[in-house]
């Protein structure tokens, strides 16, 4: 077999980040706060209810959600059934409000009666004093459109790990894009390539959203192909319209007419975040296409604490023999047996699957991955420690991206030995 080139490698990747992807490195970091942090920081945030614009009936509410999520991953973690370790994150809490919020829709009156005393009586004390809105749409609405936004500012100083990336792009021999898909809502990776004026084509076109695969784009968004899976800190949905737009691109007529919930527009929370609509459709169908065309997946930064993005990601490994799903994460998903983590990351996936509280139809979910060899932990220092994105990137997109393409080249070799063994 004839080594492959750098657009055969690329062409036959995907990359998907997590909140990892934006964490910088560990000796600087880039601010995007991960899921867990910003939980501890709304704790300290309801410590100081007037500082932060919150009423003592708001912060009574998150004191007492945060108590109760604490409880049920305690829980969890001491289950004789489990190895692993579980954390609350900020997503369960987004999650948890949501299903409160919406409970009367779910449920028939009579049955909303027996829902816990406590937030019965929260919502009566808030009622009092605010008759235009409801105590869990608000807290939805200040904890998405009011702390995420904060939670998630870069400090543009600590964005040189990326530079690798600039690199490969310029590349003269790279002709077809590279694609990343992101769970992100962060602009960690678009603030730094347009400091090095090279951008991204994330579905948009002078500020309106024109789709994936769009074909006729500018020249200068031919190298990288950022998907935005769960929508970007600078969207907004305009209601007359019901059209998506970038912030920043807004003409003056339309600022009145943003839609105030989707500010902004992004899909914050675990449970249901599949949709018949753009551009959340289009984005998950490109997603899953490419999955399925390409062997060789690299997940960057992910959790796995995502249901219907794990759903995607199974399916495509298990309908592909050589399929092969390639961890970037330095810490370890909270695992207990470092010896087996395979076999571990593997379990703990199938667990995610089946509990009920992350999604709403657990029995249809994907279960498990076929095979342990499926999976490789990139790692450093003589296999001692896994790597991050940041060391993803210096060793792999470097020197022309000679190591990724050594890398996809192995198992491609190892492939064709399988395919053809005389």
């Amino acid at each position: 077999m004839s080594k492959i080139d750098i657009n055969t490698a690329f062409n036959k990747s995907v990359f998907l980040l997590g909140a990892g992807a934006s964490y910088g490195t560990k000796e600087n970091r880039v601010g995007c706060k991960m899921s867990s942090e910003m939980f501890k920081d709304l704790e300290e945030k309801i410590k100081n209810p007037e500082e932060n614009k919150l009423s003592e009936v708001e912060a009574e509410t998150f004191r007492f959600l945060i108590s109760t999520l604490y409880y049920q991953n305690q829980w969890r973690s001491l289950d004789k059934n489990t190895d692993f370790s579980y954390t609350p994150n900020i997503e369960e809490l987004a999650l948890i409000i949501r299903r409160i919020k919406n409970r009367e829709s779910y449920l028939p009156y009579p049955l909303t009666g027996n829902w816990a005393d406590k937030l019965i009586q929260l919502e009566s004390l808030y009622k009092k004093e605010n008759k235009e809105t409801s105590l869990f749409n608000e807290i939805e609405y200040k904890l998405k459109s009011k702390f995420v936004p904060s939670w998630l500012t870069i400090n543009e100083r600590a964005l040189n790990f990326l530079k690798p990336l600039v690199d490969i792009m310029s590349n003269q021999d790279l002709i077809e894009p590279i694609e990343f898909f992101t769970l992100n809502y962060d602009k960690t990776i678009e603030t730094f390539l347009q400091k090095e004026d090279v951008t991204p084509y994330c579905g948009f076109v002078s500020g309106e959203w024109k789709g994936t695969r769009i074909k006729d784009v500018d020249e200068k968004f031919d190298k990288l192909r950022l998907t935005k899976l769960h929508g970007s800190l600078d969207w907004v949905r305009l209601l007359t319209s019901d059209s998506v737009k970038e912030i920043d691109k807004l003409e003056k007529e339309e600022e009145r007419d943003i839609d105030s919930t989707h500010k902004p527009y992004i899909v914050f929370g675990h449970g249901t975040k599949t949709f018949s609509f753009d551009p959340f459709f289009d984005m998950v169908i490109n997603f899953r296409e490419k999955l399925t065309e390409r062997p060789y997946i690299f997940a960057i930064g992910y959790s796995f604490f995502d249901p219907y993005i794990n759903n995607l990601l199974i399916e495509a490994l298990n309908n592909n023999p050589y399929g092969k799903l390639f961890i970037i994460n330095p810490n370890n998903f909270g695992l207990k047996d470092v010896e087996n983590h395979n076999i571990d990351l593997v379990n703990f996936i199938e667990k995610i699957q089946e509990n009920s509280f992350y999604s709403e139809l657990p029995e249809f979910n994907r279960k498990k991955i076929n095979g342990t060899n499926r999976i490789i932990h990139l790692v450093s220092n003589g296999g001692k420690e896994y790597i991050g994105f940041d060391e993803f990137l210096y060793n792999y997109f470097n020197n022309n991206g000679n190591q990724f393409v050594e890398l996809i080249n192995k198992f491609e070799t190892e492939r064709e030995k399988e395919e053809n063994p005389f």
